[in-house]
């Protein structure tokens, strides 16, 4: 006997190929226009109905009369410190600076030979400023000053800075 083999049925809205999707009914979506609807009149309720300020009627003679409510008057203020600081002038005492009482000095070189000290001199003279050579124990300082402000001392060490004489420092007076 031949064989015999059966197909099985195929699913409603497949085709031969195999795609089983199914199909579905589409119809008018009443939900959603529902809802939009819905949505759309409380909106406009809000925007064309909160806006207009309540009105109140009054009865006058057998008539009715309707009026608007209006804002009460701006309280006045209680006090009378804002006219007060309006005029008021303040005085405040502001210190004087106080400038250092000893002046500054500028000391370039500190050295075991007075012919070292006496060298560094020359150079610094070169530049156009007057130096001295103090002795102080066993050394010798070259020293530049005395300056009233710090200001100026500091602007002729770096006019010595740019002739390579480095080192020099700002102090006070002794």
């Amino acid at each position: 006997m031949p064989r015999v083999t059966r197909r099985k049925p195929a699913k409603r809205g497949a085709t031969k190929r195999g795609n089983t999707r199914k199909q579905t009914k589409q119809g008018f979506p009443y939900i959603a226009c529902f809802i939009a609807i819905l949505l759309i009149a409380f909106i406009s309720y809000f925007v064309f109905g909160v806006d207009k300020p309540p009105v109140v009627q009054k009865q006058v003679a057998k008539k009715t009369v309707k009026t608007e409510e209006t804002l009460p008057e701006m309280p006045q203020p209680k006090w009378d410190y804002v006219d007060i600081l309006k005029t008021k002038e303040v005085k405040v005492d502001i210190p004087v600076e106080k400038k250092p009482t000893r002046p500054y000095q500028m000391q370039c070189g500190s050295f075991r030979n007075q012919g070292d000290a006496e060298s560094l001199k020359a150079k610094i003279a070169f530049q156009g400023l007057n130096s001295i050579v103090k002795k102080t124990g066993n050394w010798y300082r070259v020293i530049l000053g005395p300056y009233e402000r710090k200001r100026l001392a500091e602007k002729q060490r770096h006019q010595l800075q740019r002739a390579k004489i480095n080192g020099c420092q700002i102090w006070f007076w002794r």
